[in-house]
């Protein structure tokens, strides 16, 4: 990942770094000023993106230098001398089959490199509590983004200790003992719920993907319980995998009127768009005999007929107010003001329901 923004960019075309064994000695900064014919501090300047007054032409000078030695700065070092990181650590999510987290990773990596931070991935997935804060205190972050569920109060204690100057925790419910981003991923269901309850449907069914997927859908079908109980309105559970096998039996059961719900949120659109290709061949029309709502705006939920409604988070702009609010919390500010918006779900209305 880049190291000082635009400056990380131009050098990450260098070749890896050789690995261990016999070899030359790797380049200094003191290498790249004498390739250069510029001071050690004017290299200082430009690998470092600091105010400094440097012209373009040495600009271009040191840096064709650190390309032709294949000098990569050290992050940590310049950490040590100026007494302060840039790095972002953020502990990667227990499950590697999160719905859109690569994508907010994605986006969350642009963010704060706009605002002269890296974000840096921590690859134990099961570290939480102070275990966990040991492990990434080790890498002297300037702040840590994490789940609520792993970011206890010794957690966030022990890292504050240990010099990470910001603890952003993520998740539900909102914390006392540090600042939290309130982000509910069950918030789509009970929109997608109130929108189905909206429609008239007076029988709901839920799927519930099994295998690594579980957790977050029985959070989302305990969010469509409690939003369909307070109507009155039964929900049917249906726990199923990702297969035409594993959904057909409910389907060919359905193919009865009195079995029948007239609604069914599904959890995600990958599951949407399956269940109404099964719907389809066994010929129970969509939206006519079932509505359909997914989550997650899949991009082939919009190609299909019928296209799906969904409910979803505008994962950039949550990336954006995470970022933002990492770096107003190392400025000594409060979050980011536009925050609690930005984690609203919104339901996009096509054919399916």
């Amino acid at each position: 990942m880049p190291v000082d923004g635009r400056r990380g960019e131009e050098l990450s075309r260098l070749p890896a770094a050789p690995g261990p064994g016999p070899g030359p000695s790797r380049p200094t900064s003191a290498d790249v000023a004498r390739h250069a014919g510029v001071s050690r501090a004017t290299v200082s300047h430009v690998l470092n993106g600091t105010d400094h007054p440097v012209s373009e032409q040495t600009r271009q000078r040191v840096l064709a230098a650190a390309r032709d030695l294949q000098y990569a700065p050290n992050a940590s070092a310049r950490a040590l001398r100026a007494g302060r990181s840039n790095i972002v650590l953020v502990p990667m999510l227990r499950s590697a089959t999160v719905p859109g987290a690569d994508r907010f990773l994605e986006s969350l990596d642009r963010e704060l490199a706009a605002r002269d931070l890296v974000l840096l991935m921590h690859g134990d997935r099961t570290t939480s509590g102070v275990r966990g804060a040991q492990a990434w205190a080790e890498l002297r972050p300037a702040a840590v983004y994490v789940n609520v569920s792993r970011g206890t109060p010794a957690a966030v204690e022990l890292l504050r200790r240990a010099g990470v100057q910001a603890v952003l925790l993520t998740g539900a419910p909102r914390v006392d003992y540090a600042p939290t981003v309130p982000l509910d991923p069950a918030a789509v269901a009970r929109l997608a719920t109130r929108h189905l309850l909206a429609r008239g449907c007076r029988r709901l069914a839920c799927l519930v993907p099994s295998g690594p997927l579980a957790e977050l859908p029985t959070q989302r079908y305990e969010a469509v319980m409690e939003v369909a109980a307070a109507d009155g309105v039964p929900v049917e559970r249906v726990d199923c995998e990702l297969s035409s096998d594993s959904i057909a039996p409910v389907v060919d059961r359905w193919r009865d009127p009195a079995q029948r719900p007239d609604a069914v949120y599904t959890n995600s659109d990958p599951f949407a768009i399956l269940l109404i290709d099964k719907l389809r061949a066994a010929g129970i029309e969509v939206p006519r005999d079932i509505a359909v709502v997914g989550s997650g705006d899949h991009p082939l939920g919009a190609a299909l007929r019928p296209a799906i409604t969904t409910a979803t988070f505008d994962v950039p702009a949550i990336a954006r107010v995470v970022a933002s609010s990492i770096r107003r919390l190392l400025d000594g500010a409060d979050l980011d003001p536009g925050l609690e918006a930005a984690l609203r779900p919104h339901l996009i209305v096509r054919e399916s329901g």
